[in-house]
Parts: C-alpha cells; structure tokens; sequence
C-alpha cells in the first residue's frame, strides 16, 4: 500500500533530465507548484503519459473517486488489473508514471507510528506505475501495487510498483501483455534506503523515538 509519497523534482527537472538522458521528445505541462513531501491522496501530483507520439507531463488528481458515495481508490492492487476487465482495460490504454523521489511507509512502535521513508539510493527519480481516467471534468490517477520486495517486506505487505526512468518511458509504449509483466515487486540486486522520514515527524512521534533510543529500542 501507498498512501503517502514524496516527490522533490520538478515538472521542469522531470523534462530536463529526460530529454538530456533520453533524448525522447516531451511536452512539459506541469504547474511549478505541486506539494512535494508528504503527499496524500485527493491532492494533485504529476503524471507522465504518452500524448500524441510525445511523453507529456501534466498533473492529476491522486484518487479515483466514480461517485459521491464511491471510495477513493488511490491504489490499485495488480491482481485487480489482471482480473477485472474494467481495470485490465485502463491499464491498455491508460498506463502513466507517478514521479517520485521517495514513498512512506509507517513502523507500529509501542505507542505510536513511525513514518519510514523508502527511497532508491543511487536513484533519486523514479516511477510508480499508475493508471488514469477521466471523471466528469477531472482526471484522476491510482498507483499500482504489488506484492513487497525483500526490502519492504519487513514492513508492509504491498508496495508501489516501482520502474527506473529508462525503464518507465519503455512501460508507457509497450502492449499491454509485457507491460504486465513490468509490475512486479522490485528487483532486490538495486539497493533501497529506509529511514526516519525527519520531514514529517509529528512532536510527538519525536517524542517517542528519543524514548526509545534512552531505552535502548
């Protein structure tokens, strides 16, 4: 499960590095001013998608939400997408990559939870595999998940499908069969870093983690 991530890279950055690593043609959209730590769902994130021959980048409501009484689905489990037609046809048609730079995950203590930050550490950009759709006037994306790598396991039981940059732009044009085998728990030869996410951390939550280091935890 994903329901907060950290994103610190710019549309700008974003188009920046793919065109010079890449050399692919992108069309930058993205507002400057999208929150960049502690994103939760129902807010605006950026997205890539294929537009015409280009990759664009734009933003998007993190959530799908079909009605008034409908949940908020900001994850979309792999197996749902392989099963459930509805799904499996977003999946062809609306693939999209959710920038990122870190994503959280929180570690149950004695008292409270405690946000852990997992990031890539030779990878400050990477992508989580999603899916879009257009609700009334709005469009909206969900993160796909998967089963946790060695990494993650330890603390979560599904994590984002996560794709390196080349990797990613690769994700968007391929059918919809290889795509699918793309959304697998990551690869475990790629080192992840997991620490104290200090950005976030409530007074209190400070509070409990200098408890637990006096007492040795």
């Amino acid at each position: 499960m994903c329901s907060r991530f950290e994103n610190k890279e710019t549309g700008l950055s974003i188009f920046t590095k793919i065109t010079k690593e890449f050399g692919v043609e992108v069309v930058n959209n993205a507002p400057e001013n999208i929150k960049q730590i502690n994103i939760f769902p129902s807010e605006d994130i950026l997205i890539l998608k294929n537009s015409e021959g280009a990759i664009e980048i734009n933003k998007k409501t993190w959530g799908i939400k079909f009605d008034e009484k409908s949940p908020l689905i900001f994850n979309s489990r792999i197996e749902t997408i392989k099963s459930k037609s509805y799904w499996g046809n977003l999946f062809a048609k609306n693939r999209c990559l959710i920038p990122a730079t870190a994503f959280y995950e929180w570690v149950q203590t004695d008292k409270i939870k405690i946000p852990n930050r997992i990031s890539l550490g030779d990878f400050k950009l990477f992508f989580m595999a999603g899916i879009f759709v257009k609700i009334k006037d709005n469009y909206c994306a969900s993160v796909i998940t998967t089963p946790p790598n060695t990494t993650v396991a330890g603390i979560h039981n599904r994590m984002p499908v996560i794709l390196l940059p080349e990797d990613g732009l690769k994700f968007l044009s391929m059918e919809k069969e290889s795509a699918l085998k793309q959304c697998e728990p990551f690869r475990d030869d790629v080192p992840m870093k997991v620490e104290i996410a200090e950005d976030i951390l409530t007074q209190k939550q400070r509070e409990e983690i200098e408890r637990n280091k006096k007492r040795g935890k």
